[in-house]
């Protein structure tokens, strides 16, 4: 196996421009869309929302491999491991996501994936060997108490508890699959790393959709629509290729740090969108996760 440190040295050099640029894009589309599969919760039960907009994106991303030659993966070994990531990374963190956002709103689901950032900060010098500097962790400590903040501020009966664990459970979720990325190291290109993962997820959630859930109901509108468009191209597609070429190109507390912005735009995109509330306490909070952010990335 390939350790995580000699992995990203041989990493190509990119400018850290480049670097923050895509990662400040992947963090937009990132809390986007929750404001997204809040609109396609509306014409859809969550399990076939996701699981249908993952069929989508993992069909397109599989067809554009074959057009462009790229291999498949050749060993059970590859195989597995990559529908280990697919099951950990989109069917379980992004299931259960879409249950909590039931009940929970898009701004305050944004401001719990946030959480991810610090969860990977304490297991990453366990299982992968980076090491936090003293910067970087009074960043993780500033970005992750300005979270904390805007979630006690926010918690009241309109964000039912229960929703905002089984949020944080799918967050821990995705950190165990962001570990195994970086431990295993996948060769392969990424839209094929990408497009198995999302048809392993697609298949994951559809089969207990269509046994458990009210699919006849599903509401085949423009919301319904253009929510699955935006899901599956926007996020499933883009998003995802932005994280996983992030998760390569430097080490993983370097690129979960930027899910910290989750609640920035989160909130915002919350309001301006969703008619959703913005209270004044929301900006200082918010201010105090842009201080962390700023840490961590000096610290690198």
């Amino acid at each position: 196996m390939r350790t995580t440190a000699a992995v990203t040295a041989n990493a190509p050099a990119i400018s850290r421009t480049l670097y923050t640029s895509l990662a400040l894009l992947f963090a937009l589309l990132w809390a986007s869309a929750f404001m997204g599969v809040k609109v396609g919760l509306r014409s859809s039960p969550p399990l076939f929302l996701m699981g249908f907009r993952f069929l989508i994106a993992g069909s397109a991303l599989l067809t554009l491999a074959r057009l462009r030659g790229l291999a498949l993966p050749r060993t059970w070994r590859d195989w597995s491991r990559l529908i280990a990531l697919g099951l950990l990374n989109n069917a379980a963190y992004l299931g259960l996501a879409a249950i909590a956002l039931r009940t929970l709103s898009g701004g305050m689901g944004a401001v719990l994936a946030s959480t991810n950032p610090l969860m990977l900060a304490l297991v990453a010098p366990l299982f992968l060997g980076e090491r936090l500097t003293l910067t970087r962790k009074v960043g993780f400590a500033v970005a992750f108490l300005s979270v904390v903040f805007i979630m006690y501020v926010r918690m009241g009966a309109s964000e039912p508890l229960a929703s905002m664990a089984l949020m944080l459970l799918a967050n821990a979720l995705m950190v165990a699959g962001t570990v195994l990325f970086k431990r295993w190291a996948p060769h392969q290109d990424l839209v094929v790393i990408n497009g198995v993962q999302l048809l392993t997820a697609s298949v994951a959630l559809l089969l207990p959709s269509l046994i458990f859930e009210p699919v006849s109901a599903v509401r085949w509108d423009a919301s319904f629509l253009g929510a699955i468009a935006f899901l599956a191209g926007g996020v499933s597609c883009g998003a995802m290729l932005i994280w996983f070429w992030l998760l390569r190109a430097g080490d993983a507390a370097r690129a979960s740090a930027f899910l910290f912005l989750n609640p920035v735009f989160g909130l915002f995109l919350g309001a301006l969108l969703l008619r959703e509330p913005l209270r004044p306490l929301d900006f200082a909070g918010t201010a105090g996760v842009a201080v962390g952010i700023y840490l961590v990335q000096r610290g690198a």
